[in-house]
C-alpha cells in the first residue's frame, strides 16, 4: 500500500440517494421511506442510534418530499406558520421530551401540517412508546404515527459504512486492509463512526500513513474503551 500523504482535506458527506446502501439492516426502512406519499395520516417516525443513517435517509425523503429540515431543538425559533407551508422533516423528537414549551410548539407544527395536508417525518433514537413526553395530546399524536426501525448492523452494511466514511473523507483503503478492520471492529454503527473519525485525526496529527499498523493502533484503543 501507498502511503497517503497526510495533509487536510475537507469533509465531503455525500447525502445522495446513490450513496445510500441497503441491506436487511435498512431495507424495511427504505421501502416506508420510498412509499411516503401512502404513509397513513402522512406522518412517519424513522428510529434509530446516533450514527445509523438516520440523517441520510431523511435527507434522501425531504430532497424527494421538497420537505423543509428542522431540528426538533430549534423550534422555539421557528416560524411555524411559514414553515408549514412545506413537507417537514423533523430531527431529533427525542431532544425535546421534557421540555413543555417546546412540547407544545411541535403539537401545533404537528396540528397545522395535518391541517394542511402535509407530510411529516420525524426522526428519534428511541422509538415513541420510549418517550417521555410531558403532554399527552403530544404523546397520542406519536402513537398514530407509523414507526421504522433501523435495525442492527450486518456486515454487508457495515463493509459499506466503512467505506463510505472513509470516501467522505477522501481516504483511501486497500481491499486487504478494509478486510482486516472489518474482522475486527465492533458490530455498530457507533464503532464506524469512532474509528473514521480517529484514524483521520491521528494520520493528520502524527503524519503517520493510513495502513495496518495505524488501524490496528485504532482498533485496540477502541476494544480497551469499550470494556
Amino acid at each position: 500500500m501507498q502511503d497517503q500523504l497526510s495533509f487536510e482535506l475537507p469533509l465531503r458527506i455525500a447525502l445522495d440517494k446513490d450513496n445510500y446502501f441497503i441491506s436487511r439492516a435498512n431495507h424495511e426502512a427504505v421501502v416506508f421511506i420510498e412509499s411516503w406519499m401512502e404513509w397513513p395520516q402522512k406522518k412517519l417516525i424513522l428510529v434509530g442510534p446516533s450514527g445509523s443513517g438516520k440523517t441520510h435517509l431523511s435527507n434522501v425523503w425531504a430532497g424527494e418530499a421538497n420537505a423543509t429540515i428542522l431540528d426538533a431543538a430549534f423550534l422555539s425559533k421557528q416560524n411555524i406558520e411559514k414553515i408549514c407551508k412545506t413537507s417537514i422533516l423533523l430531527e431529533n423528537i427525542d431532544q425535546i421530551a421534557g421540555s413543555e414549551v417546546t412540547e407544545e410548539i411541535f403539537f401545533y407544527l404537528h396540528n397545522l401540517l395535518h391541517a394542511k395536508g402535509k407530510s411529516l417525518l420525524m426522526t428519534s433514537r428511541k422509538p415513541p412508546s420510549r418517550l417521555n413526553f410531558l403532554l399527552p395530546d403530544v404523546q397520542s399524536r406519536l402513537q398514530g404515527a407509523s414507526v421504522v426501525e433501523l435495525k442492527s448492523v450486518d456486515d454487508d452494511l457495515l463493509a459499506a459504512m466503512l467505506v463510505k466514511n472513509l470516501s467522505d473523507r477522501q481516504m483511501n483503503f486497500t481491499d486487504n486492509l478494509l478486510s482486516y478492520v472489518l474482522l475486527r471492529m465492533e458490530r455498530s454503527y457507533s464503532a464506524v463512526n469512532s474509528f473514521v473519525e480517529n484514524l483521520d485525526a491521528r494520520a493528520m496529527a502524527e503524519n503517520k500513513p493510513i495502513g495496518k499498523r495505524l488501524a490496528k493502533e485504532i482498533l485496540d484503543l477502541q476494544f480497551n474503551n469499550s470494556e
